[in-house]
């Protein structure tokens, strides 16, 4: 398994920042801003391959509200 491969570092968005090592075997290394990984993991994506109706449901109360309700409890 001494071979080179492609491996690379990607921030969420999909900008390459470290690599990839295509020619050579080695390390990468890559600073990351641990704000945007909290920002990209707050992402749900609906419709894509994260997608489970299994799990997700969305319901929708169309009935009008009051922005504001007011308690003692």
């Amino acid at each position: 398994m001494d071979q080179p491969g492609r491996f690379g570092r990607r921030r969420p968005g999909g900008k390459i920042v470290a690599g990839p090592l295509r020619e050579a075997l080695g390390i990468l290394y890559a600073q990351i801003d641990l704000e945007r990984v909290a920002v990209a993991r707050r992402n749900l994506d609906v419709v894509g391959h994260y997608a489970r109706p299994d799990l997700f449901q969305l319901h929708v109360n169309a009935k009008p509200a009051q922005p504001v309700v007011f308690s003692k409890e």
